[in-house]
């Protein structure tokens, strides 16, 4: 939506407003210690980007209720110890977007089935290898960057 508003000098402005329902994303770590992340092209950047999993919250489901579903659809595993590291807002100046943060343990495989608009390649790796492609910019994605720093504030995982 594009509103124009009254700044605080009194001069009006139009403001452009992107309305999203939010996201929610998980980093899903395996018995072996590593994490899932899965690999696609993001058509906005015109490039593939890897991240951990994700996806839209749908209308009328809760962030919750999303990471189970985006767990099951990307990854094929059922989660547990599911903790919830609240949300980050990624672009505050033009959207309304809200993205749900949270880290859980594999528990059951169960079939994996992507959306027919989606394709991604599914991989693992050691927290430090997240860190070190974070630190050499081949993992740009400020919501898997935020994840990071939440699995290291929240004592899951350390420097």
């Amino acid at each position: 939506v594009v509103d124009k508003v009254e700044v605080e000098n009194g001069n009006t402005a139009l403001r452009e407003v992107v309305l999203h329902r939010g996201g929610a994303w998980i980093a899903l770590k395996d018995s072996d210690g590593k994490y899932f992340m899965v690999k696609q092209y993001r058509y906005a950047h015109g490039t593939e980007m890897l991240e951990f999993c994700a996806g839209k919250i749908e209308k009328g489901e809760t962030p919750d209720e999303t990471i189970v579903r985006e767990t099951q659809e990307e990854l094929g595993y059922t989660a547990k110890n599911i903790k919830s590291f609240g949300y980050i807002i990624p672009t505050c100046g033009y959207s309304m977007e809200k993205i749900y943060l949270y880290y859980g343990e594999v528990d059951k495989k169960v079939n994996q089935h992507f959306d027919e608009d989606e394709y991604m390649e599914v991989g693992k790796y050691s927290f430090s290898e997240i860190k070190e492609m974070i630190k050499t910019n081949k993992i740009t994605d400020a919501k898997t960057i935020s994840i990071m720093y939440q699995l290291e504030l929240n004592g899951i995982e350390w420097i």
